[in-house]
């Protein structure tokens, strides 16, 4: 679809200068620039409509490997700057805010301060060693190549391209690493040269600064945990119980770690994980008391006593079995089967993520109205852990490709997080002992 075609305004940034005047002729010139420029290039537009108001949006579909990203202009001035550009050139690079121009030989990509709690200017006048965001306007660290057909290193305030091609987002003190002379010409070989070289550069930076960088990831618009309303304590009661130290400082540990889910989704599991040895114990007993009342065991029989040492495996933590029985069995100890329905049933987003058939892990069958939920969650939440740890536990376990931080599949753990959270507080809740402040 190359033209503007109206269409209705949805789910555009908040904030943005609206068209001032949808027939103003300097605004209908610029418009028409924009799409003759796009058209040639093979780039598609939208004209998205604000509802109740007589403006438009001008959306430009901007390449991004197989896909687009758009690329929104409010103004009459916003798309004078773009046509400023030459946007034609470039392309997005997929899953990250960066662009990448094969035609220039240049990527360009923002960068980011790692730690979340650390302003992103006192970061970068830690790395420049100048004294006030005014003076990072100016500011450039560069890496000249040693050898022939390395590309040249940059890093600086935003290039003109970039400042209107990746838009609206990001803290005054942006900063972006700039590659040229590189000779790349698909979007999965710019991503492999720019992880690469990035990935170099930022150790080094941080062994020389102390400061931890990374590329900056694309801005999707994903599921995020929605925060609840918050709500006034009517009633609360006198300390009853008591929670163990360690488990409750894993689950608070979880509950701060909002913005990286695999450190969230662990510490909560680390939770449940704790209570491994006293459940599966029971677990153990349960089965040790069947084999033994079995008329048919022999304790002279191999197979037999096979059977036994299996039932009493013991692990390195003191549990029974192997982690992924020990997971099943404190759920099933700690979680009521009913509680956990009502909880996938409860909100209308989460049952549907849980009962989509798109799920790469493994299935919760919630279909089944009366079937019992518990096996079949333990089994999701442990294969997830093995993708995050990538470990194999027993010979049951498939190859787990690795879960990697920033990811996309890192990103929608969102129910997931809410889920093992759930648990969490149950084996907490489960696990309680009565209030003793004297021993």
């Amino acid at each position: 679809m190359n033209g503007i075609t109206p269409s209705t305004f949805e789910d555009e940034e908040d904030g943005a200068d609206q068209l001032t005047s949808a027939t103003s002729p300097d605004l209908v010139s610029a418009k028409s620039a924009l799409v003759s420029r796009c058209k040639v290039a093979g780039i598609e537009t939208d004209d998205m409509l604000r509802p109740g108001e007589e403006v438009r949006v001008v959306r430009v579909l901007m390449k991004c490997g197989r896909e687009t990203r758009r690329v929104s202009l409010f103004s009459q001035a916003d798309i004078e700057s773009f046509l400023s550009v030459p946007f034609e050139k470039y392309t997005f690079l997929s899953g990250l805010e960066a662009i990448c121009s094969y035609e220039l030989g240049i990527i360009e990509a923002a960068i980011r301060p790692i730690p979340n709690n650390m302003p992103t200017s006192f970061s970068w006048r830690r790395i420049f060693g100048v004294d006030s965001s005014d003076d990072l306007e100016a500011v450039k660290l560069e890496v000249l190549p040693e050898s022939e057909g390395l590309p040249h290193l940059e890093i600086s305030k935003p290039s003109s391209a970039f400042s209107q091609i990746v838009r609206g987002a990001g803290p005054i003190a942006r900063m972006t690493l700039k590659m040229t002379g590189v000779t790349v010409k698909t979007q999965d070989s710019s991503r492999d040269v720019l992880n690469k070289i990035s990935g170099s550069l930022f150790f080094q930076l941080d062994m020389l600064s102390g400061i931890p960088l990374s590329l900056e990831r694309e801005r999707r618009r994903i599921f995020v945990r929605p925060r609840r309303a918050p709500r006034k304590v009517e009633h609360i009661q006198y300390p009853k119980v008591q929670y163990e130290n360690a488990p409750l400082s894993l689950y608070w540990y979880g509950r701060s770690a909002e913005g990286m889910p695999l450190l969230q989704y662990l510490a909560f599991y680390q939770t449940i994980e704790f209570y491994f040895p006293i459940h599966s114990r029971s677990e153990a007993q349960r089965k040790l008391k069947v084999l033994l009342k079995d008329p048919t065991f022999r304790s002279d029989r191999d197979s037999d006593i096979a059977r036994l040492l299996s039932a009493i495996h013991v692990s390195r933590g003191g549990a029974f079995g192997d982690e992924r029985s020990q997971l099943r069995a404190t759920l099933m100890e700690c979680c009521d089967p009913e509680e956990l329905r009502l909880f996938l049933e409860g909100d209308p987003n989460r049952k549907e993520f849980f009962a989509s058939k798109k799920s790469q892990y493994h299935k919760i069958p919630l279909a089944s109205s009366s079937g019992d939920l518990r096996n079949d969650v333990a089994e999701r939440v442990y294969e997830i852990r093995c993708k995050i740890v990538h470990t194999k536990t027993d010979s049951r376990d498939a190859a787990f490709e690795l879960l990697l931080p920033f990811s996309a599949e890192a990103e929608q753990l969102s129910h997931d997080i809410e889920l093992v959270q759930y648990l969490a507080n149950k084996v907490l809740i489960s696990s309680s002992t009565s209030l003793n402040i004297h021993s």
